[in-house]
């Protein structure tokens, strides 16, 4: 055996290395006449260490379950009865791309959507079987036939499992590990800290840096994503990052929202109009920062929602600027109408109490009288106690003070988003969308509406 080629490990010819870490080394590895696998050899023979029973639990954790959608499979494994140097414990699995190699060069668009399968992936481990990885970073993430995968199941966490670890013991890498998971790893919510490290990757990912800056990533901290990798909507991903990334567990998003999020984001990418408030968003936050991390989730939603609202009022604002060409006189953005605030009240079919509402009226009358037909465009965001924003909106173009209509629209029901979301700025885009095509109908029905006045009408 010559000095470059490494010893067999039972069935295995060893080539070259493909990782190493604390615990393990993984191998090329093939077999007589087999296709070359990655071999996961562990480094550890004493049965009772931590190291090998979290080996042990990874092995066992895949002969239970088999193959699961989106995580890179075992092919084999093999666990002696009493390991030594020259019986080790291994596993076998395919040779794939590390995640990092697979999105070299390509387009923002393929890192979100890569990290959002990842989410999918995790929410799946965490619904069907109860299962919190620990361990998120891109060197565990991969690509195999087009599909993207997560490896390494050394430190996760299953039900009625008894815990391997002592609290004040780091678990997972030092850059993508939540604070809770080196402070009490023991009752830390693993799913949370997952959302957590996640975060982390997605960040590394999108920028093509190596490591993550440590701890809570608020928006306009200088090292965004737009500052790596300038494009129009890197401030919603600082945004998301910043949520994900949020001290306190309860705080953050569920896998399952991030998941949500970053398919809206690419959505978002798509449809959303030519609008960029970036650099401003980000001296806001900026300056807002230290008051944001110290408020409670009532006052942070609250500053989302604010958020929304300068959204909403730079969406609006073409379709104001329209109007009031249509007519000088066109009052912009009124506070005081009744019928606004009649109709876009919260509706009662919401079972949370609203803690936060903002109510607009642009209001067209080309002519006096209690007869004269005025054209509205009203529109609401209401925040309700359980952080969900809700959008309504109303075109009426009805006689100034008496009964009847001409033209009336509102959405079939009020869409909602989780505030402060991706989700919640597709919402807003889409509604507006929806209002700026009633409005041009509204339009054409309070000009048939209006008296004639022209010579020998």
């Amino acid at each position: 055996m010559t000095e470059s080629q490494p010893s067999p490990v039972g069935p295995w010819a060893r080539h070259e290395e493909l990782g190493r870490g604390g615990n393990a080394t993984v191998w090329r590895a093939t077999q007589a006449g087999g296709l070359a696998v990655a071999l996961k050899v562990i480094n550890e023979t004493k049965v009772q260490s931590e190291s090998y029973q979290r080996f042990t639990r990874e092995v066992d954790f895949f002969r239970r379950n088999g193959s699961i959608p989106g995580v890179l499979p075992m092919l084999d494994s093999y666990l002696p009865e009493h390991p030594s140097k020259n019986d080790r414990a291994w596993l076998s699995m395919p040779i794939a791309t590390p995640i990092e190699r697979a999105l070299d060069s390509r387009p923002l668009a393929d890192v979100v959507d890569a990290v959002a399968t990842i989410s999918e992936t995790l929410a799946r481990l965490q619904h069907d079987h109860g299962v919190g990885h620990r361990d998120i970073k891109p060197g565990n993430l991969y690509e195999l036939g087009g599909e993207w995968l997560i490896g390494d199941f050394g430190l996760i966490s299953v039900p009625d499992a008894a815990s391997l670890t002592e609290d004040g013991r780091q678990v997972g890498p030092a850059h993508f590990t939540a604070y809770e998971m080196i402070l009490n790893p023991t009752e830390a919510n693993p799913h949370m800290a997952d959302v957590y490290s996640l975060g982390k990757a997605l960040w590394v990912l999108a920028t093509g840096q190596r490591y993550a800056p440590s701890g809570h990533q608020a928006v306009g901290n200088g090292m965004g994503v737009g500052e790596n990798r300038p494009h129009p909507r890197s401030l919603a991903l600082d945004e998301e990052i910043d949520l994900m990334t949020q001290l306190r567990p309860e705080d953050r998003p569920t896998m399952e929202q991030v998941s949500r999020d970053l398919r809206a984001w690419l959505a978002l990418g798509s449809t959303a109009p030519a609008l960029d408030v970036s650099a401003s968003k980000t001296a806001l936050r900026a300056k807002l920062q230290t008051s944001l991390a110290a408020r409670d989730s009532e006052e942070l939603h609250k500053e989302m929602a604010f958020a929304a609202v300068r959204r909403m009022q730079e969406l609006v604002r073409p379709l104001n600027d329209e109007l009031k060409s249509l007519d000088s006189r066109t009052q912009i953005d009124l506070t005081n109408d009744e019928l606004t605030k009649n109709h876009l009240a919260v509706p009662h079919e919401f079972r949370h109490a609203a803690i936060w509402s903002w109510q607009r009226c642009t209001r067209v009358a080309p002519v006096e009288g209690p007869a004269a037909p005025v054209l509205r465009m009203s529109r609401a965001l209401h925040l309700l106690d359980d952080g969900t924003l809700v959008l309504q909106m109303l075109v009426l173009v009805s006689p100034n003070s008496v009964f009847g209509q001409y033209f009336a629209w509102s959405p079939a029901e009020s869409a909602t988003a989780p505030v402060g979301t991706i989700e919640a700025n597709l919402m807003l885009d889409d509604g507006v969308r929806e209002l700026a095509v009633a409005v041009a109908a509204g339009v054409v029905a309070l000009v048939e509406a209006l008296p004639d006045q022209s010579a020998g009408g």
